[in-house]
Formats: structure tokens, sequence, C-alpha cells
């Protein structure tokens, strides 16, 4: 057997090439509708705080809005993300089609959107479904002290319950997000 021959009979032991049609993950154009109508509304911002808060509370308003905690529990996302698998016949389903979300659906997009326009900020799977997003700030009180760049502090961005609001990384707040 020639060399090619005996690569494409290997291949296609081993289930590889046995099919003509590759695979693509499915389009996302309400995704490419985000980016676009993020980068107009977040981009002219100058102050990054301000993006990131301005950020969460576009997420979270794409997402079903504010949820408060005692209605997190009504909150009917399950149905919305199991209709749409049933409509895709997949259980992929592009994070731009989804209109009811909770923590992992809202920092999965926050995180995609940071991505785009530049927020430098961490995606952090928790567990029973948690997940959030860090972003890293300039302590403000030490602005301006002499002897090299303030130290940087780490926040947890709430997409939840207050979408826009900056927690403390260590606080009991923040805690609470994470663990709830």
């Amino acid at each position: 057997m020639k060399e090619e021959d005996k690569v494409t009979s290997v291949l296609k032991w081993a289930g590889e090439g046995s099919s003509d049609k590759e695979w693509y993950p499915p389009s996302d154009p309400n995704f490419c509708v985000c980016v676009y109508e993020v980068t107009k509304y977040i981009l002219p911002i100058t102050n990054i705080r301000e993006q990131i808060e301005a950020l969460a509370q576009y997420v979270a308003e794409k997402m079903g809005g504010e949820i408060p905690k005692e209605k997190l529990q009504n909150f009917s996302w399950q149905l919305h993300i199991s209709e749409l698998k049933f409509q895709l016949k997949s259980n992929v389903v592009p994070i731009g089609l989804i209109k009811k979300g909770i923590f992992y659906h809202r920092a999965l997009l926050f995180k995609a959107l940071a991505d785009k326009v530049g927020i430098g900020c961490s995606l952090v799977r928790g567990e029973y479904g948690r997940a959030w997003n860090e972003v890293k700030l300039m302590n403000e009180s030490r602005k301006g002290v002499t002897g090299g760049l303030p130290p940087f502090e780490t926040y947890i961005v709430d997409l939840m319950f207050h979408p826009g609001r900056l927690m403390k990384i260590k606080s009991k707040e923040a805690n609470l997000y994470r663990f709830l």
C-alpha cells in the first residue's frame, strides 16, 4: 500500500473521514447584533468602571432583567432553554438566542461581549450552576499616591440581583452571590 492509502484507511478505521461533511457550530446572528449594540453603546464610555457597569446592565436586560433574590426560584429559565434545545434539535444553544438566563448564561454572555470590546475579565465557574465574572480595577483611594501604580482590586460583577454592582472579591455580599 502507498503511504497515502495507509493513512486514509487508518483514519476511516478510526471513524474519521467517514463523512465528507465537516461539523461547524451553528451561526449566531443574535450574538453578532449584541456585539454591534455593545460596541456602539459601551466604547464611547471612557471610564472602565462605567463600561463594566453598563455592560452588566445590558447583559442582564438581554437575559430577562434584574431578578430579586426572593423570586429567583420562580424565574422560569429551564423551560425556555428546553424549548430552544427542542427547536434546534440540539443541546448546543447559541448564546444569542437565550432570552432567560441565570448565573452561568449571563456570565458567559458578559465574558464573550467583554472580550469583543476589550474589557478584561475572567469567567469563573462555581458549583450548582453558578458562574460569575471577576474584573480587576485600580484602587481609586490610592490614585495619585507617589511610588508607582496603585494596586488592583478584584471585584465580582453582579449580573442577577443588582446588575452593574461591583462587589469586592472577599466581601460578604460577593460570597453570597457566589455560594448562595
